[in-house]
C-alpha cells in the first residue's frame, strides 16, 4: 500500500512499478525470477504492463491525507509502513496535533510485532521548507510547534505503543525503526 497527499506522486509510481515489473522474467520451475531480465527498449517499443500477481508483490497506491482521511485500504494491518521524509510536511501542515494523528494511526494500523521505519528530517530541514514558493501558512506554523525531530519523537512514538528498535545512521538522515509489541 502507498499513500501520499500528491495525485501526481501516486501516478508516478504506479508507473514505476508497472516499469519495473515489466522488466522481470517470467518464473519458471527451474530458475528464479530476475529482475532488469527484459531490456529498456522492450519496454520502449511495447510499453509497460501492470504488475501480475504471480510475479510482483501486489502494491496499491493512494492519493489521500492520511492525518484526515482514512480510507478503508488503509485501515491495515500491515508488517511495514515506511513514512520516509515525509514527517515534516505533515507537522508543517498538520502541526503538533496532526502529527500525534499520524502517530496515532501508524500504531493502530501496525500488526502486532510490525515495524515503522522512520526517516525524519531535521529542524533545520523545517526551516529551509520555509519560502514564499511553499504554502505560506508554514512560516507561522513553524512558531507554533513544540515538538522536534530530534528530541521528542522517539518519546512521542513510544506515547503510542511503538518502540525503538534500531536507527540505522549509514545514510545522510538516521533511519528509526519502531516495533509494536
Amino acid at each position: 500500500m502507498g499513500v501520499d497527499i500528491d495525485p501526481a506522486l501516486v501516478s508516478k509510481a504506479e508507473g514505476l512499478l508497472a516499469l519495473r515489473s515489466s522488466r522481470v522474467r517470467p518464473s519458471t520451475e527451474p530458475s528464479e525470477r530476475k529482475v532488469d531480465y527484459f531490456p529498456m527498449s522492450a519496454i520502449l517499443d511495447h510499453g509497460s504492463r501492470p504488475p501480475a500477481a504471480s510475479h510482483w508483490p501486489r502494491v496499491d497506491f493512494i492519493a489521500a491525507d492520511w492525518v484526515v482521511d482514512t480510507p478503508p485500504a488503509t485501515a491495515g494491518p500491515f508488517d511495514i509502513i515506511l513514512a520516509l521524509s515525509v514527517t515534516k510536511w505533515i507537522h508543517l501542515e498538520h502541526l503538533d496535533d496532526g502529527l500525534l494523528a499520524f502517530f496515532r494511526k501508524c500504531s493502530a494500523a501496525l500488526a502486532s510485532g510490525g515495524y515503522l521505519i522512520l526517516e525524519p528530517q531535521p529542524w533545520k530541514s523545517y526551516e529551509r521548507a520555509i519560502k514564499p514558493s511553499t504554502a505560506p501558512h508554514f512560516a507561522k506554523n513553524l512558531e507554533k510547534l513544540r515538538y522536534r525531530p530530534e528530541t521528542s519523537f522517539t518519546q512521542l512514538l513510544q506515547d503510542q505503543g511503538l518502540h525503538l528498535f534500531k536507527t540505522h545512521d549509514r545514510l545522510a538522515r538516521p533511519i528509526h525503526i519502531y516495533r509494536k509489541p
